[in-house]
């Protein structure tokens, strides 16, 4: 028996070097090719083939339309597949990442009417994706209650489908971000490699990728001027650059960060960055040779959602982690012994946690936890509800009332966004961003 074909659908760039939701959508495609025909599509202009069992595909996007049986999918791929809203097919909406919520924590430096514009036009196409998609991915038990409370506030869940499932498990599933099945395995050092002033048994701090609005790098550089009075040789090495997507500005954290270090004079002694973004295939090489991984943020609402995919790459090398509380990673750290937790903006505490887990007998016991926690995430292990959703779909009834047809934006919207284009970028500014309206299915301008 043929199993249906399935097409794994991202905006994001495909290529050695990729962000979250590429990684994710390329491990997906993955482990489903095990079982079922499986096509990973993108859609961003700037994407390359990439090696998988899946087909992969950069173009004919129709056509991998019209050929799928399934359509995962992420962001707001039904803006530009109208046919799929017809329901036709059977849609799974991959919502690991809360959009709407991230961009409240990464727009804060944009002005308020460009905000308040995306943050409408994101919200619509939430709501879109959860009134016709038969099946939900969050990536946490926070995420799924999100998405059944949006689902709520959206009219989608039929009274019907509800009395059959009171806790409406047919229509969500918890697929969190995953660890590859393979042992990371360093074949070079980086450290020694790019950084100079670094040398062989220097303790790293591994911020493992980018820097955005929503976590603060100044309280661990703030930490590491501190810790250092203690520890000399201690070194913080911040892995992601620039975003491997062109279309993803810098966020104006990053040159805060070097800003600081260059204050508390730590830039290029005990503070580095990379100015590129790692090939994801060569991200083992900085894993293996750190010695603890950070990821310190602040509290807010981006936070309490939020699924810190770096952390799952510190645990797939059994390595450390110091984190900030308030999150589902910090829970987990606390739960299995799997570093140190400590309060947002006390670079005190910070310190203090950095030197008590360089310990070696402390790092030792955290090591062999993470080496052992790490294997629930395996992508293996984190998509059998996917699978088996593949290996024998269905339809989950919505609301009538829900399907209506939306809106669509006004005049008056498309006259107001000019405006605040052409006062921000100029009237170039406006052509460019049509032109890539145009021509690239993955634009985020509207």
């Amino acid at each position: 028996m043929t199993l249906p074909k399935v097409l794994v659908i991202t905006p994001d760039r495909l290529g050695k070097s990729m962000a979250g939701p590429a990684i994710r959508a390329a491990a997906i495609a993955e482990e489903l090719a095990r079982q079922n025909p499986t096509c990973l599509l993108s859609l961003n202009e700037a994407s390359e083939l990439i090696k998988s069992k899946a087909t992969v595909s950069v173009s004919d996007h129709k056509k991998w339309v019209k050929w799928a049986d399934i359509v995962i999918y992420q962001g707001i791929v039904l803006e530009h597949f109208r046919i799929l809203r017809k329901r036709k097919k059977f849609l799974v909406a991959d919502m690991y990442d809360p959009l709407h919520i991230e961009y409240l924590g990464s727009a804060v430096n944009t002005s308020f009417y460009v905000r308040r514009a995306v943050l409408s036009v994101t919200a619509a196409s939430i709501g879109l994706q959860l009134r016709v998609s038969d099946l939900v991915l969050a990536a946490s038990p926070a995420q799924k209650d999100l998405w059944l409370s949006h689902m709520a506030a959206w009219n989608v869940i039929d009274p019907e489908e509800y009395d059959k499932d009171p806790e409406l498990g047919e229509h969500i599933a918890i697929v969190p971000f995953g660890i590859s099945n393979q042992e990371p395995k360093a074949t070079t050092n980086p450290y020694l490699e790019n950084f100079t002033a670094i040398k062989q048994k220097d303790p790293i701090l591994l911020w493992g990728g980018g820097i955005y609005d929503w976590f603060d790098p100044l309280t661990l550089i703030k930490a590491v001027a501190i810790a250092k009075q203690k520890k000399s040789n201690l070194r913080l090495v911040f892995m992601g650059g620039k975003h491997p997507n062109p279309d993803v500005p810098q966020n104006k954290i990053v040159q805060k960060a070097i800003d600081l270090a260059k204050e508390l004079d730590l830039l290029d002694k005990n503070v580095f960055f990379n100015e590129g973004w790692v090939d994801y295939n060569k991200r083992a090489n900085y894993l293996k040779h750190a010695t603890i991984g950070v990821s310190i943020h602040t509290k807010s609402l981006e936070t309490q959602f939020s699924f810190r995919t770096r952390n799952l790459d510190y645990l797939w090398a059994g390595l450390p982690i110091v984190t900030t509380e308030g999150d589902f990673f910090a829970d987990l750290v606390e739960e299995n012994n799997l570093g140190r937790v400590v309060p947002q903006k006390d670079e005190e505490k910070l310190a203090a946690a950095i030197l008590d887990l360089l310990a070696l007998k402390e790092l030792k016991v955290a090591q062999k936890n993470c080496l052992a926690t790490r294997e629930q995430f395996r992508w293996s292990v984190v998509t059998e509800p996917l699978k088996e959703y593949c290996r024998s779909p269905y339809r989950t009834k919505k609301n009538p009332l829900a399907l209506k047809r939306q809106p669509r934006k006004t005049p008056l919207y498309y006259y107001k966004r000019f405006g605040e284009i052409k006062r921000e970028e100029g009237a170039g500014g406006i052509l460019r961003k049509t032109a890539k309206k145009l021509r690239l299915p993955g634009s985020k301008f509207w």
